[in-house]
């Protein structure tokens, strides 16, 4: 569970990637507009992350982790109807800014749970997630695209977060 809530944050990010030269002719307009798209992404998910490390800590890591994957799950699902690069610049900031609680509630769940020792290992084993997340979400979202459409990138991580979602929900 944690390296799938870990996994969501940069899947997310690099999926709609090998999109965004079809997203400018789809919505007429130039490519730098459709880059923002990844920019307030990573913006989203840096101001958010600062966020909700104290939001956790008070309120608790369940409720904040659900809150943050149904926002993601939400706005990744509502970025499908999106009619304006506008709004679609706005879905992918608020998928960010719940895509980052898997990060950090998921760091702050190991360290809660585990010794020094084995939290070292255990944030090894997400850290290894972090980084093939990336390596494979533009070649999943370069077949989705070319297979069926930017609006597959969205479904499939709007899939993705609400498993992941009811899998914390039931934890």
């Amino acid at each position: 569970l944690l390296m799938a809530m870990s996994a969501i944050g940069p899947v997310s990010l690099n999926i709609l990637v090998p999109a965004t030269p079809g997203l400018a002719v789809i919505f007429d307009t130039k490519v730098e507009t459709v880059q923002l798209t990844l920019s307030l992404y990573l913006l989203g998910l840096a101001i958010s992350q600062l966020v909700l490390g104290p939001l956790s800590d008070r309120f608790g890591r369940k409720p904040v982790l659900l809150a943050g994957l149904f926002i993601t799950t939400a706005a990744s699902l509502a970025a499908i109807y999106s009619t304006s690069i506008e709004m679609l610049i706005v879905w992918r900031t608020l998928q960010a800014l719940g895509a980052s609680s898997g990060l950090v509630i998921g760091r702050a769940i190991i360290r809660d749970l585990y010794s020094r020792d084995r939290a070292a290992s255990m944030i090894g084993l997400v850290t290894t997630v972090m980084v093939l997340a990336p390596m494979a979400a533009p070649l999943i979202g370069g077949i989705l695209d070319t297979a069926v459409g930017w609006e597959s990138t969205f479904i499939l991580t709007g899939v993705f977060a609400g498993a992941v979602l009811i899998w914390a929900y039931f934890s």
